[in-house]
Formats: C-alpha cells, structure tokens, sequence
C-alpha cells in the first residue's frame, strides 16, 4: 500500500474542530493586570455523513440480548402484571405470594389486574370471540385492545403470542411485548434523532419507559409510543431512500404502523401524541434538509406512499364496516363518548412535582388533593433551562435548531392547554378537547424526555462563548427556579410535604439544571446527564411486581368451581350479587353475567331490566355494574349512577325479568337471606361465598 496522504476520517460530532481553524483571540488583562484566557469561542462540530441508524456491532448485540431476553422471560411465563393482588383481595387460603417473584403487586393498578387481565382470560376462555357480553355490548374486542379472532390482530403484535403458545406463555408475552419491544423502537428512533449517539440514545430510552408518565400506567402508553415510533422511522427511511429495496420495506412498515396507532382506538392518548410525531417528522426533516437524498428516487417515494395510503384505507374500512356500530354505542355514551374538555384543569405544581415524587410518594403515600399516584405521574422537565439556553445558542450563532425549537413549542403549547385552556371552538378543531388535562399531560412528559435527549446531543460538541455575568446569571436563575419548584410543592400539596424532605431532591436537579447549561462543556456531558437520569429512573422498576404465569387467577378455588360449573352448562348467564371484585374474578372464567365491568353498554340486557330507557343515562357508559338485592314485593328494579364511571343495579335476585335474561347461576357474597333465594338450590359454598342455581329453568 502506498506510504503517501492517507485520506482525512472527518471528527466525531462529539470533537470540535481545532484550535488552529479558528482565528486566536488577543490575550486580555483583568483588573489586577494579570493575563486572564478569554472564553473559548462558539465552535460548529463537523459534518458527518448523513445516517440514519447505523447498525454497528453495539446495536446489533444490544438488540440480540435484549430479544433473547424477551424470549427467555415469554417463554419462563414472567411477566410485569399485578395479578398477585388476587391473593390479597379474595383470600382462598393459598400462599399470600402465590405468582410474585419480586416486587410489590398495586392495588392501584386495578385496571390491569382487575379489569384488563379479566377481559383478557375471557376472550381466551371463549375462543376469542368478537362477541362478549361479559365484557359489553356489540363487539366490543374491536374496539376494547383485547386478543380476538379478526384480522385486526395482525395489528395487535402484543397479542401474538396467544396463537402460538399457551394462555400463560401467551400472557407473558402479551405483558412484556410493549416494555421490551417500546424501549428498542425508542432506542432506534433516538439513535436516528441523535446522529447515532449511542449511549445517549440508549441512556435516554431507559428514561423514557421508566419514566412515572409510563411505569405507573403499567407501560400501556408505549403502546401507541411503539407504533408511533415506527412510524416515524419507517418515513424517515422512505424520505431518504437511495434504493427501491429500501422503499419496499419502509414502505410496508409504514402502512402496518400507522394502522396498529390508527387502531388502538384511544383518542386521549392518539391526539397529543399524534401532534407530538408530527412536529417530530417535519422538525427532522426541515434540521435534515438534503435536497439531493429528498428528492432522490422522489417517483418512487410518491408511489410507496401512494400505495401505502390505498393499503391504509382498505384496510381502516374494512375494520370500520365491522366495528361501526360498536363505535356508534361507544361514541355516544355519556362517559367517555360525549367527554368533551376544554383544558385549562391541570395545576403547575403537578408540571414539577416529578422533581420530588419519584423520592417521596407512592400508591399509598400521596396528597389527597392530587388524585393519587397514577394521576400524577407524568416526566421530568428541563424545558425552562433548556429554553433559556437555545435563546443563548441563538443569541451567539443566529441560527435555530429547527427540530429542537418545534418540540419545545409544541411543549409550550401543551403546557398551555393544560394549564390555561383552549377556547371551545379551538379544543374542538385541534381534537384536543377528546384529551383531558391528567391525559395530556403523559405525551407532555414524553415530549420533555425527548427534548432532553436532543438538546444533549445538540450541545455535545458545541462549546459557546459566554461572560462571567451571563454565567452567574445562568446560575442564579437555576437556584431560583429549583427553589421555585421546591415552595410550589409544598404549598400545593397542603402540608404533605416537610421542608427538610425537599432539600435533596432539590440539590440533585439544581445540580442536573445546572449541567443542562451552556456553562461549561466537557466530553461526556450528555452521557453524565442522561445516566444519571437513569439511576434516578431506575427504581420505577419497582412499581410493577415481577410475575410468573397466571395463577393467582386461575388456581384460586372462585375460578376453578365457576369454570367446573361453567362447562356443565356453558349457556347459562351468571350474576354476583354484592362484591365488585367477586364479579371481576368471575369475568376471567369466560362465563356469560350481568355484572362486572361494562366497557360498553349492553342495551339487549338493560332494555329487559329497563324497558322505558328511564335510567338510560345511568348506564349508557363505560361502567363498573354491581348487583344487589332489593325485594319490594313489586319486583322493582333500581338503577343508580353512583360514580362517573359505575352504576348499581338492585332488584329481586328471583325477578322474571333475570330469568328472561338466562341468569341460573347466583353468587352471594356472603350468606344470603332465604327470601332472596327462595327460587333456588346452593351448589357450593366457599368460605363466607355461596353459588345458587334457579330453581325455575
């Protein structure tokens, strides 16, 4: 090989470009006529050649341990659920930890355990069928995110694993895909955001999916982050395609993805977020504007997009030709179809408390007047620091980062509607008033997380030339605004929080401010930063239990006489009088009853117990129903609305109108008085729990 030049490996965008290229500035004195260095001057890393994910050696074994991981854990039936809380709230005598390996099961959390698991067994129990009334009226797995034979599961991938493996392997799947397969996507997408900075990217994922916003939602916000994500990495690679192989696939992501968000049907969640990837998708483009790579193969882009579109609308009407009446019954209740919002009901304390919850509050442990812990969670936020230091940037080079500035708009512009509110006419010509405030609030805390995670990367690199007087003011105003914060909590939160218990917290994110500045600069700022952003995420991990397998359901003595009694007859309709949770442990054995949790209504059924529709508005919601006894010799039938989202049905357990609906199968919470069973035979007592059968069928 010939000793002559060897060709110049332009610098990393971490490493400035030398001294040497820049014009030396003349040695200053200070006041005492000493020779004093003057700050460095603003300094632009070096071009690189446009990526965007680079696949090198650390993300492929990043990506082949995390997916073998996935795998052991599916296949071992571990998982993140709350279903040991069984154990707790209907003790049948069995080991108190029956399913926990580690961790805490929340109670709290009762719209997975209680609510979202149920669902799930009982469209496993059934076959998975479109059709299940124990669940609501219509068709409710089209619209419910639940595993049902239709071929909208091909956009369900969560659900995947219940095709080809067990209940419980399926369950495990189902539990981990989300969590695993979101932080990869994030990793991915960042890594394309941040010119491949890998740990960075990495660093900033962790932070993201354990993020409170997420981990006390039980991760079902990466739901629409995964598909969200895809989507935008999906156009990315169609915009800069230089091959028509590249075109194909990016092609075929796209369309998949954008109908698996379009169809997990959560307005709340869809419409902030939904903003959040467009400003994400024209931000990227407009700081990545390369005329030759946009307009290259520009015919061939057009047809994917083209194609991807016609794939996109066959298949979104085909899915609305079978599910349109169950969105007509879902869109009209009166909770949440008719919800309308118009912002302006969050409280700024709540926009910084993350600064202090994560150290002192829990499920258990919170101020009253802040809902409780899930309401509250959302991510913590740099944006003020941030803000102030891309006004700095600005002030010295003249130039914006375009997709920085439009992810900190569109923070301000959420912000704004939570805080403020939009006028009506406004809230309803954005979608934004189908997103109340403690909704918004979980894409604001992600829009904050990547507004970090991209000013760290646009920082590194970059050194900027700032006085002493701007750096003490810089300084001053981050001990102002953490103290700010510190005094707005403990005022907001009514005495709930002491001063004394505020003072760490408040140090670690002034300190953590302080380094977001443009101040000083050294090689792995952004690394420091977004890590130690993960030691203080990482005990998120402890919110959700870790679980194995499905029995703290499907062994408990409840389950398995309902499911014996339930294959004997497998038509019969069954009715839990009294306890809530009774009926939501019912509903797992795929048994047809009247109670349980509603997510939408069931007219057939209320119509026979409400034949005027006077009580309409009681139950056209989605509803936790409960029956009880009520005998007035008139066979009365009472239906109260008691909460936004429950209603109490009371009548004669031996009304003609049950047997009409098919009920033969009752069961009483405790033992129930001999007029209330005066037309049936028990069948098994369990404990202070009693089965009947009708007597009359």
């Amino acid at each position: 090989m010939s000793k002559k030049k060897k060709a110049v490996v332009p610098s990393q965008p971490s490493q400035p470009q030398p001294a040497s290229k820049t014009t030396p500035l003349p040695v200053q004195k200070n006041a005492v006529g000493k020779s004093a260095t003057p700050p460095e001057p603003f300094v632009e890393p070096a071009d690189q050649p446009f990526e965007l994910i680079r696949f090198d050696k650390r993300v492929k074994w990043f990506t082949a341990i995390w997916l073998g991981l996935f795998l052991i854990l599916a296949l071992s039936k571990i998982h993140f659920s709350s279903i040991p809380y069984w154990n707790q709230v209907i003790p049948d005598g069995s080991n108190p930890k029956r399913g926990l390996i580690a961790g805490t099961p929340r109670a709290i959390r009762m719209d997975e355990w209680a609510a979202m698991v149920p669902f799930v067994l009982s469209q496993a129990n059934n076959g998975y069928p479109q059709e299940n009334p124990a669940i609501g009226g219509e068709k409710p797995g089209l619209v419910v995110y639940l595993p049902i034979k239709h071929f909208i599961t091909v956009f369900r991938p969560n659900y995947w694993g219940f095709t080809f493996l067990d209940t419980d392997r399926g369950f495990a799947w189902n539990g981990l895909f989300y969590p695993f397969f979101g932080l990869l996507v994030v990793v991915y997408l960042f890594l394309v955001l941040t010119k491949n900075q890998f740990w960075l990217s990495l660093f900033g994922a962790v932070w993201f999916v354990l993020s409170p916003a997420i981990a006390w939602w039980s991760f079902s916000p990466l739901t629409h982050v995964f598909s969200g994500s895809l989507i935008l990495l999906a156009s990315f690679y169609i915009f800069y395609a230089r091959q028509a192989k590249t075109l194909i696939w990016a092609g075929v992501l796209f369309a998949w993805a954008l109908i698996t968000f379009s169809l997990n049907l959560y307005p709340p969640y869809q419409v902030p977020f939904g903003y959040l990837l467009i400003f994400l998708l024209i931000g990227f483009v407009w700081s990545n504007y390369r005329k030759e790579l946009l307009f290259n193969q520009l015919i061939g882009k057009i047809i994917t997009f083209g194609l991807a579109g016609l794939v996109i609308a066959a298949v979104v009407y085909a899915y609305y030709v079978d599910a349109k009446p169950t969105i007509d019954v879902m869109s009209n209740t009166v909770y949440p179809g008719k919800r309308s919002d118009s912002g302006g009901t969050g409280f700024i304390a709540n926009w910084l408390s993350e600064y202090y919850s994560g150290w002192l509050l829990n499920d258990q442990r919170f101020p009253k007047e802040w809902l409780n812990i899930c309401e509250l969670s959302h991510a913590v936020t740099f944006m003020p620091v941030i803000a102030i230091s891309l006004g700095l940037y600005f002030s010295k080079t003249k130039k914006i980062d375009p997709l920085l500035t439009i992810i900190l708009a569109y923070s301000v512009i959420l912000l704004v509607w939570i805080q403020f509110g939009f006028p009506t006419f406004l809230a309803k010509a954005t979608l934004l008033d189908v997103s109340p405030t403690r909704r918004t609030q979980v894409p604001l805390g992600m829009a904050n997380v990547v507004l970090a995670v991209l000013y760290l990367a646009y920082i590194r690199g970059r050194s900027l030339a700032i006085s002493a007087s701007v750096k003490t003011a810089l300084i001053a105003f981050v001990v102002v605004f953490m103290v700010y914060a510190a005094w707005l909590n403990l005022t907001d939160s009514n005495g709930y929080y002491k001063a004394y218990q505020l003072f760490i917290p408040t140090l670690f994110f002034m300190v953590l401010n302080y380094l977001m500045l443009p101040v000083q600069s050294f090689r792995y700022k952004a690394v420091l930063v977004s890590g130690l952003m993960v030691l203080f995420s990482l005990p998120s991990l402890g919110i959700n239990p870790l679980s194995v397998g499905l029995s703290p359901i499907t062994e408990h003595v409840l389950y398995q006489k309902v499911s014996e009694l339930h294959k004997q007859e497998p038509k019969a309709r069954w009715v839990v009088i009294g306890s809530q949770y009774l009926t939501y442990l019912v509903t797992a054995t795929g048994v047809n009853q009247l109670s349980g949790i509603k997510f939408m209504p069931d007219f057939k059924t209320m119509r026979v117990l409400d034949p005027t529709a006077k009580r309409d508005s009681a139950y056209n919601r989605y509803a936790h129903t409960v029956y009880a006894s009520y005998i007035d010799g008139r066979d009365s039938t009472i239906i109260v609305n008691q909460f936004e989202d429950g209603y109490t049905v009371a009548l004669d357990p031996c009304s003609p109108k049950l047997k009409t609906l098919d009920a033969k199968y009752f069961i009483f919470e405790k033992k129930p008085q001999p007029v209330e069973v005066r037309c049936m035979t028990q069948v098994a007592t369990l404990g202070s729990i009693e089965i009947y059968k009708r007597n009359d069928f």
